[in-house]
């Protein structure tokens, strides 16, 4: 500050100054990550990606994206194996679930039906739907083979 004839100057000096912070989240952004469609989203919106874009990368239309990330359906094992590759990882706990979800979630990362599965386990198709639904318990060496097959399409020994 400087008197300069009863005036008062005052000399700015301007900091360039960068404030940085975490970006608020979207109150779309899920809070916990429980199902393939919170997996979804998350992923999407950390892309900065619309549900459109996303729906031409999977092969579906913008409605069925915005109905798995508002989880009003699950996807197809055929579409679950293309999120799955979208997301880049299995966003699936698998290590920890029953013997029937592990079997569901095997199926999804694999792309398959349960026909598929049934035909390669030599199975009946009704008996893989039983086993998936907790309706029916498989017999200790067909639970056996089961998770042969799991553990092979999980990607462990």
């Amino acid at each position: 500050m400087l008197l300069d004839g009863g005036f008062l100057r005052v000399r700015c000096i301007v900091v360039k100054l960068r404030l940085v912070a975490k970006k608020p989240s979207s109150k779309d952004y899920p809070k916990e990550l429980k199902t393939i469609g919170d997996h979804l989203r998350k992923t999407r919106l950390d892309r900065g990606l619309s549900q459109s874009e996303v729906a031409q990368i999977i092969g579906v239309d913008t409605d069925t994206i915005t109905c798995w990330e508002l989880n009003r359906n699950v996807p197809t094992a055929k579409y679950a194996k293309r999120i799955i590759g979208f997301l880049g990882y299995v966003p699936l706990d698998w290590r920890k679930a029953p013997i029937h979800k592990q079997l569901y979630y095997a199926r999804l990362v694999s792309g398959m039906t349960q026909r598929d599965v049934a035909e390669r386990l030599g199975l009946d198709f009704t008996t893989i739907q039983f086993f998936e639904k907790a309706k029916r318990k498989p017999a200790a060496n067909t639970e056996q083979h089961l998770v042969t097959f799991i553990r092979l399409v999980m990607g462990e020994p």
